[in-house]
């Protein structure tokens, strides 16, 4: 990483963003957040992007719970590094290793991590049935996985509330065929079930026909899309049908477990 990029400083830029955002609390806890990184550090990431051979398919990394043996299956179009295993983050060339080293400590630190946990704090007090907000600081353990992820026109992801294990889920994109389309909403969708009052604590992938879709993430360049993971946080990935694209981002998400 270049030393222009000041890592401290950018820390608490990041938590400042995130501290002073605004939360959406229906169907459940999400937020989107523009210009997330720092712009030089946004533009390092797409000049260092890893080669196509390093990254592996949902199918071949066992990311996808289920039956999904098909390569032609759209949860098979996209494609994934996981920069929190020491393994895969070695597969990255090595002059352009360092990039994705610095950037999930930055991800990784606990000035990013706490200000996600404490824009969430009010569902997450409720789900581990706490009454004092610093005990979410003092009673869990908090570990960010950090996935980079590149999928292609066919890809789509049935609504699902994510793994039980996840606390708090944050995307940020990075580059899309379609970043000049002004009516740009190709992220990560909010779903509502038909049926009323159906939840799912296993994270399950439904059917989209099962779904009401109330809205879509913009996929813009350093645009960051977060959910507090519950048992109704229902969302997924839309299948871009009128042209072919290709999108780059990044998913971390991070688990919580009690100490």
């Amino acid at each position: 990483m270049d030393v222009e990029i000041d890592l401290n400083t950018t820390k608490n830029e990041i938590a400042y963003k995130v501290y002073n955002s605004f939360v959406r609390r229906y169907p459940f806890p999400h937020c989107e957040i523009n210009n997330f990184l720092p712009d030089e550090l946004v533009e390092l990431i797409l000049k260092n992007w890893p080669n196509s051979t390093e990254f592996k398919t949902n199918l071949e990394s066992g990311s996808v719970v289920g039956d999904v043996k098909d390569t032609d299956h759209p949860y098979n179009f996209r494609y994934q590094i996981c920069l929190t295993n020491v393994d895969e983050m070695g597969q990255i060339e090595n002059n352009k290793r360092v990039i994705w080293e610095k950037l999930t400590s930055l991800i990784c630190s606990s000035e990013v991590v706490q200000a996600f946990v404490t824009l969430y704090a009010n569902t997450l007090m409720r789900r581990f049935k706490f009454n004092i907000p610093s005990d979410l600081f003092s009673k869990i353990n908090y570990s960010p996985k950090i996935d980079l992820l590149h999928d292609k026109t066919n890809y789509s992801l049935g609504p699902h509330t994510d793994n039980p294990g996840k606390v708090i889920v944050f995307l940020v994109y990075f580059e899309s065929d379609l970043e000049n389309d002004a009516s740009n909403s190709y992220g990560t969708s909010v779903y509502v079930p038909r049926q009323k009052g159906f939840t799912c604590s296993k994270g399950s992938h439904y059917p989209h026909g099962d779904f009401i879709k109330v809205c879509s993430a913009n996929f813009h360049k350093n645009n960051a899309f977060s959910f507090c993971r519950t048992d109704t946080s229902f969302h997924g990935v839309e299948k871009v049908e009128s042209k072919a694209v290709e999108r780059k981002l990044l998913q971390v998400s991070i688990y919580g477990e009690p100490k």
